[in-house]
């Protein structure tokens, strides 16, 4: 095999590897993009409906709990 052809083929492997990177990257950026959609839909989910400092009580969740 020539040097040339070597070369070809290392070129070819990398650009298969970043190819099924970019396909996995695509499909979680769509499931982020899904998980995002559900969230602002849902009303108990405080600041996903774009208004943040509605979501601030002030305090975390865990120091609003009651002995």
């Amino acid at each position: 095999m020539t040097d040339h052809q070597e070369k070809a083929d290392q070129v070819e492997a990398e650009l298969d590897e970043l190819e099924r990177e970019s396909q996995r990257l695509e499909a979680q950026i769509g499931g982020t993009r899904d998980e995002w959609e559900q969230r602002k839909a849902d009303d108990n989910v405080p600041g996903a409906d774009g208004k943040p400092e509605a979501a601030d009580s002030g305090l975390p969740p865990e120091a609003e709990q009651q002995e």
